[in-house]
Order: structure tokens, then C-alpha cells, then sequence
């Protein structure tokens, strides 16, 4: 188990086929670029290992002047997925609250997709 704060690419960048599994949590759109995330994720799972991602696609740099942000749709990601080599086992989307309090009228939701993906062995 591993949960680190810093910079995801400079952490497991180097990390090549050293996790059984991964799991990212509204994770994925905090990148400048979506397809460094999608590879380091690819390269730190061993043979036979699995994806699970949960998230929505609002990519934070988005909106940020003088920050570098590839804005891909999930339609695109799903492509780059592919490309790297993952099998999708699994994909739906599902309403998720990000942050709320049930006694609050303010509730914020997103449409996120949940992805299981497998890692050729």
C-alpha cells in the first residue's frame, strides 16, 4: 500500500512493474497531460495487474494561465488506454458526490466513470 503527496510523475515514474494493483480516486484529471498519468500507471503495474480509476474529467489546469493542460474526452482517454495496452474489463458511469454535508442544501455531483482495466500478463 503506498499513498504519497508530491508529484505523481517524479514518485512513480520510475517504479516500472512494481504493483499488483492501483487504484486512483478522482485522480487522473489533476495531470497537465492525462497520457503521462496513463503510461507511469501502466508501467508501475506488473504483468496481470489492474486499474481501477473513479473520477470525472474536469482537469484542473484547465482554466490556469501560463499552465500546460491536454484536455482529452473520455471517449480519447479510453483510446490512449487502449493504445498503452490495458484490457477495460469493466466501465460504467456513476453520480458521485465530491464533497457535501447531508444536512446542506449545497451537494456538489460529478458523472464519473468507473474503469477496471487489466495489464497483459
Amino acid at each position: 500500500f503506498s499513498m504519497c503527496a508530491g508529484d505523481f510523475l517524479a514518485i512513480y515514474g520510475g517504479q516500472a512493474e512494481q504493483w499488483d494493483a492501483i487504484v486512483t480516486v478522482f485522480f487522473i484529471d489533476t495531470a497537465h497531460d492525462v497520457t503521462e498519468y496513463l503510461r507511469i500507471i501502466y508501467n508501475a503495474l506488473k504483468p496481470g495487474g489492474v486499474w481501477l480509476n473513479l473520477g470525472p474529467l474536469l482537469y484542473h489546469y484547465a482554466e490556469m494561465a501560463h499552465e500546460a493542460s491536454v484536455e482529452l474526452t473520455w471517449e480519447e482517454v479510453r483510446v490512449v488506454i487502449g493504445a498503452l495496452g490495458f484490457a477495460i474489463e469493466a466501465e460504467e458511469w456513476v453520480r458521485c458526490t465530491y464533497a457535501g454535508n447531508r444536512m446542506s442544501m449545497l451537494h456538489n455531483v460529478y458523472d464519473c466513470v468507473h474503469t477496471v482495466c487489466r495489464k497483459p500478463r
